[in-house]
């Protein structure tokens, strides 16, 4: 029998792909994410902001893709025929992608954001966070 004495940990991560008209920035990211300007959430909504930046373009989990260079075929392949499409669609009107992970290790938001899984599908932004790696 091993015996761990050192740290342990459980942890869980989230690949998020995310289509936007507009290039990505923390402020744009948080308004689209939903959090107002004057909100009493709003530094948690900025602690998620920067996980997710600092998630950018590593590799997904489990999934050997370029994160910088994703394909239509990339994409079906780890968030479904859905986002795929939607890919397909708005990189003809030049949107830019963006894929990721998060993990569990992270602030609340991050927590409650890599343990549930959810699409954001707005005229000008696209967020699927549905593949939770446990």
């Amino acid at each position: 029998m091993k015996i761990r004495d050192g740290f342990v940990t459980n942890s869980s991560s989230t690949n998020f792909l995310i289509i936007s008209k507009e290039e990505l920035t923390e402020d744009y990211l948080l308004e689209k994410l939903g959090f107002e300007p004057n909100s009493l959430i709003k530094s948690a909504g900025e602690q998620l902001v920067n996980s997710i930046f600092s998630g950018i373009d590593n590799n997904l989990r489990w999934h050997h893709s370029d994160s910088k260079n994703p394909t239509y075929n990339s994409i079906l392949k780890v968030f479904g025929k859905k986002s795929a499409d939607k890919f397909k669609k708005l990189k003809r009107k030049g949107f830019k992608t963006y894929t990721g992970r998060t993990s569990s290790d992270e602030g609340y938001f991050t927590v409650f954001m890599t343990c549930d899984y959810f699409i954001i599908d707005k005229k000008d932004f696209y967020m699927d966070g549905r593949n939770c790696i446990w």
